[in-house]
């Protein structure tokens, strides 16, 4: 498993002849189609992916022998190839700077277990540090009754980009997260853990699920913007995540919308960070003297009717806008999701975004472009861990089944941890 590789482990596939590159890439191809596309019969995946009927059935027979796969009878005569659920279990951590989660999915038993670490105010306590997630893996492998090393694998989001040469944060990023800054993270916790660790941005984990399970399902390109406390983004290219040269691409927040506005913690200004970030609406309204607690609170409120609530929110979907137009015509997604708190704030939102001139003019070349909320709420980023991880030891699952989206009682820990 590795901390920034988009590429599944070959080493993980399964394979007629282990010795054939050919054989494997093949297995990949068919794996990726069940992903991208969902339950399909045998013909169907030979023309999607350009293989002939006997190769395609003699690789779903290898899937089935292995576990990866199953067949899902649509009739008497007819049955379809479909993902076959995980047998091992998968730990997935989230390093916010107010908090740290971790689940562990046990898809042998059908369990779930939560943890979680908050953390208090302050820079030597913001993101928490690698110590406080392997104890909270230790946890909850200790629950389940496993041992880290029985984990089909572990993933770890962190609320920051990651550079891809060195698998560290990315440099002005590291005062969000003192602890973690210069630490190349998925060694540093297999070391700790004394098991393989991949790390990845949140938003790019979320992106991923939200693509596997979510909004952009059967989407061959996908953009997904995380929209809450901070501003992130994920793009998932033919069901990979798209890292660029150096591991940053998707960062969206970070897009200069107008370069006379106000200053981001990047450095920049007039991101998109600065414009519809939870602070940036908060302090909106409170110049206004409407203040207000939290983003929550801001959606609750013009939900209700309150018109600067919903003004701020209107507004921050008009900037949406604006960035998705600049995005879209370098990448052309067929899809954009709003996950995060902001797109759970629905018409109001996306009322805005649709109202901006720069996706008027979008419309006017790219008019299938479809635009709408991410639908994993608050456990898109463990799921997207979930997504990492299977893919790269070569299994999937079709569908999330129903026990792994209701939590468990979460385990409170001490952020002394």
């Amino acid at each position: 498993m590795t901390h920034g590789d988009d590429s599944t482990s070959a080493a993980h596939l399964p394979a007629g002849n282990p010795g054939s590159g050919v054989r494997q890439g093949n297995v990949r191809r068919v794996l990726d189609s069940l992903r991208l596309e969902g339950p399909s019969s045998q013909a169907a995946l030979a023309r999607r992916i350009g293989l002939s009927r006997a190769t395609v059935n003699s690789i779903v027979k290898t899937l089935r022998s292995n576990g990866l796969a199953e067949l899902q009878p649509v009739n008497g005569r007819e049955s379809l190839v479909a993902l076959a659920p995980s047998q091992g279990a998968v730990l997935a951590a989230q390093v916010n700077t107010g908090s740290i989660r971790a689940v562990l999915f046990d898809f042998a038993a059908g369990v779930r277990l939560d943890a979680e670490v908050s953390l208090r105010a302050g820079a030597d306590l913001e993101g928490g540090t690698p110590d406080m997630v392997a104890a909270l893996a230790r946890s909850l492998t200790a629950e389940a009754e496993l041992s880290l090393q029985q984990l089909a694998g572990v993933a770890v989001a962190i609320q920051a980009p990651i550079a891809r040469s060195s698998g560290t944060i990315a440099s002005w990023a590291g005062r969000q997260l003192p602890a973690w800054t210069d630490l190349p993270v998925a060694h540093t916790l297999s070391q700790t853990l004394g098991t393989p660790v991949l790390a990845e941005n949140d938003a790019n984990l979320a992106a991923l699920a939200e693509w596997t399970w979510g909004a952009g399902q059967g989407a061959a390109d996908f953009l997904y913007v995380m929209c809450a406390a901070g501003v992130g983004g994920g793009v998932v290219l033919d069901g990979r995540i798209h890292h660029g040269g150096d591991g940053l691409a998707g960062e969206i927040g970070h897009m200069v919308l107008h370069p006379d506005g106000p200053v981001c913690f990047c450095g920049s200004r007039g991101c998109l960070t600065t414009f519809v970030a939870e602070r940036a609406l908060l302090q909106a309204l409170e110049a206004s003297g409407n203040s207000r607690a939290s983003l929550r609170d801001v959606i609750k409120a013009a939900r209700a009717g309150d018109p600067a609530c919903r003004r701020v929110l209107h507004e921050a979907g008009r900037h949406l806008g604006q960035a998705f137009a600049n995005t879209a015509k370098l990448l052309a997604p067929s899809v954009i999701a709003v996950g995060g708190t902001l797109g759970e704030a629905g018409a109001v939102v996306f009322d805005g975004i649709h109202s901006s001139v720069e996706v008027h003019s979008l419309r006017a070349v790219s008019p299938a472009i479809q635009f709408g909320p991410a639908r994993l709420g608050d456990d898109a980023v463990l799921f997207g861990g979930v997504a990492a991880v299977l893919a790269e030891t070569g299994q999937g699952i079709s569908a999330l089944p129903r026990w792994a989206t209701r939590r468990s009682t979460v385990q409170r820990m001490n952020s002394s941890a």
